[in-house]
Parts: structure tokens; C-alpha cells; sequence
């Protein structure tokens, strides 16, 4: 016994463990390698030494080749090689790497038949298959993997059949795009809209008759704003009438005033009553002027008026015809999201 105690002691003064935070040889190793070749390998966290692995992002070539330098590798924690000319025949290389988590595929020529070698990876929790010649048959060969909980497969031959067959292997599996899922959510939403563009039609053919009052409440006060405005314009022409007549019985008074200047032997009474003529004339004229100068303050509220509400009569009619169009193309909204709706359903 204590031979055996002396002997384990021996081992560890030899030999130290490990710290927890502590790369291995091999993991350095294994990320020197994937450096050589052209890719990033990092330690995934300072408390935890599992490595991740990327190529997406080389200025070299990555090949089924390339990737060989994988093989048995222990400890991986993600590997990307979104991009690549990675095939079917480089899938072996990453078959053996059981700690494997997440996996990005993407954008590789990599097919039903690479996804297969794959089946044993059963930490999977991440696979993304974007832009692959992947069909349902790949779907079949993840079944087994009951960590599985993301797996995209946008651009790809999978179907909703395909899906639906994995959630049932595969419960907690969040699929992207989840076809059926989507298709639900967008019957709802194309229900609630056609629901909501139906209310919107009622509202709008409520809206038509009280548009219609409006615009025929506005023609009215158009029309009354339209006359007063005619009988202040009517009486501008009149006070510029009266103007007119006024400076016309001006000139002629002055004339005369001159005609009996030239006439020594005009009597003087009639001299006297021409002056007086001619002030009675300017005053008028003064008058009359002033008459018009009130009638022109007068009359610019009422056009002003009449104008503002030419233009509500107006706008109260274009209303009326925006209301009718955008009604008309509610209704036809509302139809053709009810059609909507309704073929989504009928695909199942």
C-alpha cells in the first residue's frame, strides 16, 4: 500500500495536472495547424479552454484537404467553414469531433449525403446549412441528435414536410425559416389586416355622407360669401361712377372760371357763383373720393372671405372624392387580403 501511495506521488510531482484554464499541447497544437492553414483558432473563453475554429474568413483556399488537419481533433467547441470548397468528402473529417456544439455549413457545396457523415456529433446544438443543395432526406439524418436546438436552412430544397418531420423527432428545435410557423403567423396577420381594412371600409362609408354635408355646407357659404362680396364690389363701381361724374363737373367748372377771366364784361354776380361752382365741385370730388376709398376697405374682407371659402367649398369636394377612392381601394385591399388568407390555409 504504500509502496502504490509512493508511486502515485511520484506520478504527480512528474507529471502536473492540468489547471482548468490551461490549454493542452494538443489543443495548441491543433490551433498552430489551423493557423498554418489559413484559419483563426481561438481558446473560447479564458475559464474555458474549448476551441473555436473559423476558415470563413481565409485569403486562402479551404478545401476537403485543407480540413484533414480536423480529423479526431478533441475539445472543439464551433467550427466555421461558411463559404468554402468544403464537399461531402471533407464531412468525415469533422464525423469523430463528438464535442462539436456549433457548426456553420452555409454557402458550401456540402449535400444530403455530407449531412449524413454528421449523425454522431450528438452535442450538437447549432447547425446552419444556408445555401446548400440540402433537401428533407438531410433532415432525416439529424434526428438523433437530441441537442439539436438550432438549424437554419434558408435557400435551400428543404420543405415544410421536411421540417415538420424533424420537430416531431426534434420537439425543441427552433428551425429557420420554420415554414409552417410562418405560414400561421402570416394567416393571422393577413386575417387581422382584412379585419381591419373591413372596419376601415365601414368607417369610410360612414365618413362619405358626412363629406358630402360638409361640401354642400361649404357650396352654400361659397355662394352667400360670393354675393356679399359681389354687392361691395358693386358699390366700388358705383363710388368710382360718382368719381368720375364729380371730377368731370370739376373740370367743366374750372373751365368756365377761365372763360369769364377772358371776359371783361362778364357780370360780376356770374363770376362769383362760377367760384363758388367750382368749390362746390372740388368738394364733391374730395367726397366722391372719399366714398370710394371706403368703398375699396370695404369691399377686400368680402373678397378675402369669398375666396377662403371658394377654396373650403373645394377642398371639401376634393374630400369627398378621396374618400370614395380610398374606400374603393380599402375594399379592394380587404378582398384581396381575405384571398390571402384563405390560400395559406388551403395549403395546409
Amino acid at each position: 500500500m504504500k509502496t502504490s501511495a509512493l508511486l502515485v506521488l511520484t506520478l504527480l510531482v512528474a507529471s502536473p495536472l492540468l489547471r482548468a484554464d490551461e490549454i493542452s499541447e494538443a489543443d495548441t497544437a491543433l490551433i498552430k495547424a489551423v493557423r498554418d492553414a489559413g484559419g483563426q483558432a481561438t481558446q473560447l473563453a479564458q475559464n474555458d479552454t474549448r476551441i473555436t475554429i473559423a476558415f470563413h474568413l481565409s485569403d486562402k483556399e479551404i478545401t476537403d484537404d485543407t480540413i484533414k488537419i480536423l480529423a479526431g481533433a478533441k475539445n472543439v467547441y464551433s467550427i466555421n467553414l461558411r463559404g468554402t470548397k468544403v464537399t461531402n468528402g471533407g464531412m468525415a473529417n469533422l464525423a469523430g469531433l463528438t464535442e462539436l456544439v456549433r457548426l456553420h455549413l452555409e454557402n458550401t457545396a456540402v449535400t444530403d449525403d455530407g449531412i449524413a457523415q454528421l449523425k454522431g456529433l450528438t452535442q450538437l446544438e447549432y447547425l446552419n446549412i444556408y445555401g446548400t443543395p440540402a433537401t428533407d432526406a438531410a433532415l432525416t439524418h439529424l434526428n438523433g441528435m437530441k441537442g439539436l436546438k438550432k438549424l437554419f436552412v434558408w435557400q435551400t430544397m428543404v420543405t415544410e414536410a421536411g421540417e415538420e418531420a424533424l420537430k416531431g423527432a426534434l420537439p425543441d428545435i427552433e428551425i429557420v425559416p420554420d415554414f409552417k410557423k410562418d405560414r400561421t403567423k402570416a394567416i393571422v396577420e393577413a386575417e387581422r389586416a382584412a379585419e381591419d381594412a373591413g372596419k376601415e371600409v365601414e368607417e369610410l362609408a360612414a365618413a362619405i355622407p358626412l363629406a358630402e354635408a360638409a361640401a354642400a355646407e361649404a357650396a352654400v357659404k361659397a355662394d352667400d360669401a360670393k354675393k356679399a362680396f359681389d354687392v361691395e364690389n358693386v358699390k366700388v363701381t358705383e363710388a368710382d361712377s360718382k368719381v368720375k361724374e364729380a371730377e368731370k363737373s370739376l373740370v367743366g367748372a374750372n373751365k368756365a372760371v377761365e372763360d369769364l377771366k377772358n371776359n371783361a364784361d362778364a357780370p360780376k354776380a356770374v363770376v362769383e357763383a362760377t367760384a363758388v361752382a367750382v368749390t362746390t365741385a372740388t368738394k364733391t370730388v374730395e367726397e366722391a373720393k372719399a366714398a370710394l376709398e371706403a368703398a375699396k376697405k370695404a369691399v377686400e374682407p368680402a373678397m378675402k372671405a369669398s375666396t377662403e371659402a371658394k377654396t373650403a367649398a373645394d377642398a371639401a369636394t376634393a374630400k369627398i372624392a378621396e374618400t370614395k377612392k380610398k374606400s374603393e381601394d380599402t375594399i379592394k385591399k380587404a378582398a384581396e387580403l381575405k384571398k390571402a388568407a384563405a390560400e395559406l390555409k388551403a395549403k395546409g
